[in-house]
């Protein structure tokens, strides 16, 4: 087995595409699916089934992802093993908190997958280091486009819809159709770091809605962990390789299909160095190329 093939297969599996494979491995995407077919045959069994979506895991991937996944970040520990330490390109990045830790772990495995020496130290919202010493500031800030800081440029990755995110068991679940009047004294997850819970609010408020808030989060993980657990529902923004089986989520709400986000990386100044380098590997996950934002 080569690992090759794992690392195309592996890629394969985060953005369930092989064109988009095929983007974040930088080769063409014939050669995702040849090493895709060369593992089926190998291993005797199906990886994925083709759905309108994209590629939808088998069980049998489901396991090869884990277990190809750890073999992969075993060699790669093993070629820094032998790197002087000191020499490691650094990053300090720093991570909104209202965003999907699922998809940002998809983007932290890309980049040590291309940058194999990249140390990253992750910075929370007030600076402060995950681990380690703290510091005042960090090479670039991964967050939403509102809410980066005036005059930095921005770089986006990926964009997110807004949806409501319902249990599995409950009435919304199933409903016909649903807006957001139906929300009006309904048990629900008020997520306060949502760069436009203000805008929900006013919204709400405007139509005389009072929802039943049940629970404020501060992360999509607690959100979504809640609306599963039973205990309400709730607005977030959703990407669409992160959705959940045990919470339905209702793409349909009229007055939330207009609503987007984009995340990205911004940073100020000319990107040099390792940032540069960040940047350049992480131009597979960008539609748009660089822009700046207002000031």
């Amino acid at each position: 087995m080569h690992l090759r093939n794992l690392r195309y297969f592996c890629a394969a599996f985060e953005t369930r595409s092989t064109v988009g494979a095929a983007r974040q491995c930088h080769v063409t995407q014939p050669v995702i699916s040849t090493a895709i077919a060369q593992l089926e045959e190998e291993l005797g069994t199906r990886l994925f089934t083709r759905q309108q979506r994209g590629l939808q895991p088998t069980a049998a991937g489901q396991r090869l992802f884990r277990l190809g996944g750890k073999l992969l970040a075993d060699a790669h520990a093993i070629v820094e093993s032998f790197q002087d330490r000191g020499s490691r390109p650094q990053l300090s990045l720093r991570i909104h908190p209202a965003l999907s830790l699922a998809h940002v772990a998809q983007l932290l495995r890309h980049l040590r997958r291309e940058l194999a020496q990249l140390e990253v130290t992750v910075l929370g919202d007030e600076g402060r280091a995950a681990e380690g010493p703290a510091q005042s500031a960090a090479d670039a800030s991964l967050t939403v486009e509102s809410c980066a800081p005036a005059g930095r440029t921005f770089m986006p990755l990926w964009e997110e819809c807004y949806v409501l995110a319902v249990p599995v068991d409950h009435p919304l679940a199933v409903q016909e159709t649903v807006t957001l009047q139906d929300l009006h004294g309904t048990a629900f997850i008020d997520r306060t770091h949502c760069e436009l819970a203000a805008h929900w609010h006013a919204g709400l408020n405007a139509r005389h809605i009072v929802p039943d808030v049940r629970a404020r989060v501060h992360n999509e993980e607690w959100a979504l962990g809640l609306v599963a657990a039973g205990l309400g529902v709730t607005i977030v923004p959703v990407h669409h390789v992160s959705v959940r089986d045990d919470v339905v989520v209702r793409r349909d709400v009229p007055e939330l299909q207009a609503a987007t986000r984009r995340v990205g990386l911004a940073y100020s100044g000319t990107a040099l160095g390792t940032l540069a380098d960040v940047l350049r590997v992480c131009e597979p996950w960008s539609p748009a190329g660089l822009m700046a934002v207002p000031g």
